[in-house]
């Protein structure tokens, strides 16, 4: 029997956010998959032809996979702790509603609740949850999508994660607002400090920051994917605290014009408190970086979930903070007439 003692006859609705949290995920084919990713000259969209040999879906192919709707076609429960079935047709458990819930596009429901962006995007995730086959529901907006419990064959995650690693995604190369100063190439990168230095990641190479779009095909289900870069780590090499940017940064390039306490406009960069070593050019800071990339995927039956995965620098940036001295130059004594 379905417990709807939280619902009413009329319709409810419910302006719900849910912060969900996954452990980063490593990028390696899983040793039971094997693929080959395809396109048309457009990374955006990529085809992946992946096989994987049958396995529960509660199976763990990766750390954190607990939160990525792989958790198996048994063990949801009420809120009395009786044990339901995960699945009711289409409609999966939701366990922080109590009740069997569906992702819904009706544009009434989304009139009805509102959130659109600027562009007339609807924003967030609108489900309908109540019983299947009775008149009680309720509406709810999420602004993250939860996960699906998982049903029994091939592990979706499982699948997308190997086509993740055929699209090879790039590790990213460390950009630093540091210069090789005129006159003293022997140091090379060198900065101050005290001033901010700007940090990024190559945006013109949209495997070390970019969207792609991964469809496969495994056990009689299509699955899609988006994997989106969203965050830009770095760690300064000092033992300072990494930075950590919701943006690719901004490149500064060479300007002897600019202020060294110029700061970045997409607010992406490291100010050094202490020095190298003074006059000791192999006494440097190693800057590396760390793109998290957000997967979330959707099957042909209905399942869907996220998950994270990050690729990490292979190479360093190295610079030499040293610090600056202001002189005082008195005017030069005018000439006379």
């Amino acid at each position: 029997m379905l417990n709807t003692r939280r619902l009413r006859p009329s319709l409810i609705v419910a302006a719900v956010v849910l912060v969900l949290s996954a452990l980063p995920a490593t990028i390696s084919s899983a040793d039971n998959c094997s693929g080959t990713v395809t396109n048309a000259g457009d990374l955006d969209t990529v085809t992946a032809s992946v096989t994987c040999e049958s396995q529960s879906s509660g199976s763990s192919d990766s750390e954190g996979s607990e939160s990525s709707g792989d958790s198996g076609p048994a063990g949801c429960y009420d809120w009395d702790g009786a044990e339901v079935p995960c699945w009711n047709g289409d409609w999966w458990w939701n366990p922080a509603y109590n009740t069997y819930c569906q992702v819904t596009t009706w544009p009434k429901v989304l009139d009805m609740l509102g959130y659109w962006d600027e562009e007339g995007n609807f924003i967030g995730t609108a489900y309908l949850c109540g019983d299947p086959g009775g008149p009680e529901f309720l509406v709810v907006w999420e602004e993250d999508r939860s996960s699906t419990p998982g049903k029994a064959g091939t592990s979706p995650r499982t699948v997308v994660t190997s086509a993740i690693a055929d699209l090879g995604l790039h590790p990213p190369v460390p950009g630093v607002g540091a210069y090789v100063y005129p006159g003293y190439y022997q140091w090379g990168l060198t900065w101050w400090v005290g001033a901010p230095m700007w940090l990024w990641v190559d945006t013109t190479d949209d495997l070390q920051w970019g969207t792609h779009t991964v469809t496969a095909s495994a056990g009689g289900l299509t699955i899609t994917a988006t994997v989106t870069a969203s965050k830009a780590v770095f760690d300064p090499g000092d033992g300072g605290d990494p930075v950590t940017c919701n943006n690719a940064g901004t490149f500064r390039g060479w300007d002897p014009n600019d202020r060294l306490s110029h700061h970045s406009p997409s607010g992406c960069e490291y100010t050094y408190m202490e020095t190298n070593k003074m006059e000791d050019m192999n006494s440097r800071f190693e800057v590396s970086a760390t793109v998290v990339w957000d997967v979330e995927w959707s099957t042909s039956d209905g399942q869907f979930g996220t998950f994270t995965v990050e690729t990490h620098s292979e190479t360093t940036a190295s610079i030499h903070v040293g610090e600056l001295h202001v002189r005082q130059v008195p005017n030069p004594v005018p000439s006379p007439r």
